[in-house]
């Protein structure tokens, strides 16, 4: 039986309804069902994790049904789309196995862990023609856009550079990142994945950095801040730096000049109060991802639903997706080596 959104994607009919199942019950699955909680004609009919007790407490936000077996889930017809938000090494299993489903899919990022796996997740998304879009958020934040918008009207004239920052203000469990993929891949994936958004495609990459905020991590071989230089195929040149200490707040900026001006993207207060006393001027900043992009979550996944039920593309997709795995697996690599990387290269068949 093809989905029920089959038919409108063909410009038959529109979905009057989209029937969605979260899979994964953490911290992200919660956030994304309150959005589609709330978006008019969107159900969340059922929560799905390996551990019942989360898939139960989840559920009973939304009224649903709490399943622990994923077939359960693929298996429903009444389920039409499904919003994955299990850790990274399992998101190309899921992902595949909803798309010969018949399922639409939210997939958080990164799309898969290795480039072998994005491939596969590209292949079978295209083999069963479903949409599928991947979490990076930061593509549907408010100042992004506009950003966005005012570089593809020429109002910086040609590009020539971008500077990414990202510092969280603690780093996560040690059990986390030593399955994360590394720094790069975990973190400096959205600040790459924005400069790609930006000036486009990246020609080589060289990335250093250290263990210096939490020393004990180079026992494990693992960073806690780095810094990338970027060459872009356009000529254009750039930084990321990234870190897992910043005691002040989530710090996250972006600058692109070029030869007309400068675009900065910097949310300096979470609340806009500033106090000026004898003792000084103090101001609040943002603590956590989820206090800096509110609206770019909630855009994100309303976007997929919307789109989803109206027969419209979602974005971005799993190739667009696999290109920042891939300069994000290259600075990885050149984090760890010591190399500078030729990134449309990285991963490549007739590379390996």
């Amino acid at each position: 039986m093809a989905p029920h959104w089959l038919p409108h994607l063909l410009g038959v009919d529109v979905l009057k309804h989209l029937n969605v199942a979260l899979i994964g019950a953490g911290r992200m699955g919660m956030t994304h069902g309150r959005v589609l909680a709330g978006v008019q004609g969107v159900n969340v009919v059922a929560v799905c994790d390996n551990k019942m007790a989360a898939a139960a407490q989840v559920a009973q936000a939304f009224g649903a049904r709490a399943v622990t077996e994923l077939t359960a889930v693929l298996q429903d017809p009444g389920v039409e789309a499904v919003i994955v938000t299990t850790p990274t090494p399992t998101h190309a299993e899921v992902v595949a196995r909803a798309a010969q489903a018949g399922k639409a899919i939210f997939v958080e990022k990164p799309v898969a862990d290795t480039l072998v796996a994005a491939e596969r997740v590209v292949a079978a998304v295209a083999r069963a023609g479903v949409p599928c879009q991947v979490g990076f958020q930061r593509r549907y934040d408010p100042a992004y856009l506009e950003a966005k918008r005012r570089i593809e009207a020429g109002e910086l004239g040609a590009l020539e550079g971008f500077q990414g920052v990202g510092r969280d203000p603690a780093a996560p469990a040690l059990k986390f990142l030593k399955t994360s993929g590394g720094l790069m891949v975990d973190m400096g994936i959205h600040d790459l994945d924005s400069a790609r958004f930006f000036l486009g495609e990246v020609a080589e990459v060289y990335c250093s950095g250290g263990a210096l905020a939490y020393p004990e991590l180079a026992e494990h071989g693992l960073f806690d801040t780095a810094v990338a230089t970027l060459r872009f195929i356009s000529g254009a040149v750039g930084t990321v730096e990234v870190a897992l200490r910043a005691p002040y707040g989530y710090d996250i900026r972006v600058e692109v000049w070029g030869e007309k001006g400068r675009l900065r993207i910097e949310k300096e207060r979470q609340h806009f109060v500033t106090y000026l006393g004898e003792d000084g001027v103090w101001h609040d900043y943002p603590r956590n991802f989820e206090e800096r992009f509110p609206e770019a979550y909630a855009a994100e996944i309303r976007a997929f639903a919307e789109n989803v039920r109206a027969g419209r593309p979602v974005t971005p997709g799993p190739e667009d997706a696999r290109e920042s795995l891939r300069l994000a697996l290259a600075a990885q690599h050149s984090l760890e080596t010591g190399a500078l990387v030729k990134v449309q290269a990285f991963g490549r068949k007739e590379n390996t």
